[in-house]
């Protein structure tokens, strides 16, 4: 990722002047250059830049030194005074990766847990995966082709994107039900009553490029075709999902349907209504991170949306992405 992409999502974030930003890096040294720009791009922006690295190696040998006397609550105390977190990765966070023993990956299991009720309290916080072949292997994508679809989804007009998102979602002010029209003679009624919009262009989970809201739970109803869908890694084409009262009762598709039976109802809650809006995302390729940013698609989601102003908690929140047209 170039520096000028980087100083691109840098802005798009929110950065500004005067503030403490926190880049949390996720990757080992050979990859530090990947901090270091992030680091000067926050500079550029008038912010005071600190890194905090989290490197596997090195916490496998810090927590094997470690004792229960490390990382006391003044420490932690430290994180709660930066105005934004820049969790920057370039492999999956959080996991060691080395056997450390119980008790010691105990102390850095508690050391994560207290670090992001932390980092989690900041004014912002956002998730950037940067294209590596690492990054790549929850993809489901070879790693060129991952590398080549994430860059090109970062690199955007963000101020573009952001009025994009904003003109899409004031189409639905004052709207309180919306008809989702797909496949042949397929349509889903899907309540927004009391409900708000939410804008993704660029302060969240990157790449960025959606508009989303959580449906009022119990009111989704009736049927939705999907031409190509996703599920637990495996490609189905021509899928119909047969929702109602807002659960996924069935699919035309006997091994789909099976899934849903095994799930406990809170993970067949359909949860989101969400719109891609990402211009440099042009093809359905399976990783949802991706496909629900593509430009011209909608997406629904089943399972978890009380962290954007649904009232349904579960374990899961998956992704279906499709194309139709919206009647409001």
């Amino acid at each position: 990722m170039n520096r000028n992409v980087i100083s691109k999502i840098v802005k798009a974030s929110g950065v500004s002047a005067g503030e403490m930003v926190l880049v949390h890096f996720w990757g080992e040294d050979a990859d530090k250059e990947i901090a270091n720009n992030f680091m000067t791009a926050v500079a550029e922006m008038g912010a005071s830049p600190v890194l905090l690295q989290q490197s596997r190696t090195m916490n496998r040998d810090m927590f094997l030194a470690a004792n229960e006397s490390c990382f006391h609550e003044a420490y932690f105390d430290l994180f709660t005074r930066f105005d934004a977190v820049l969790d920057v990765f370039a492999y999956r966070p959080v996991i060691l990766g080395y056997e450390i023993g119980e008790e010691k990956f105990e102390l850095y299991r508690r050391y994560m847990a207290q670090l992001f009720s932390r980092l989690m309290s900041c004014k912002r916080f956002t998730q950037i995966r940067i294209p590596t072949e690492a990054n790549a292997e929850e993809s489901g994508l070879a790693p060129q082709d991952y590398i080549r679809c994430m860059e090109r989804a970062y690199d955007i007009d963000y101020t573009a994107l952001y009025e994009a998102c904003k003109e899409a979602k004031d189409r639905f002010a004052g709207v309180h039900k919306v008809l989702l029209r797909t496949g042949e003679n397929c349509a889903l009624s899907v309540s927004l009553n009391g409900r708000a919009w939410h804008i993704d262009a660029g302060d969240g989970d990157l790449p960025c490029g959606e508009i989303y809201i959580a449906p009022v739970e119990d009111k989704t109803q009736g049927t939705v075709y999907f031409e190509t869908f996703y599920l637990g890694g495996i490609k189905y084409e021509g899928v119909l999902l047969f929702i109602k009262d807002g659960l996924v009762i069935k699919s035309n598709q006997p091994e789909i349907t099976a899934f849903f039976e095994k799930q406990p109802q809170e993970n067949r809650v359909v949860c989101e209504l969400g719109f891609g809006m990402n211009p440099n995302v042009t093809d359905l390729c399976g990783y949802t991170v991706l496909d629900e940013k593509m430009w011209g698609t909608f997406h629904i989601a089943v399972g978890a949306n009380q962290m954007f102003g649904g009232t349904n908690e579960a374990s899961d929140h998956i992704d279906f992405v499709g194309h139709g047209t919206v009647v409001l």
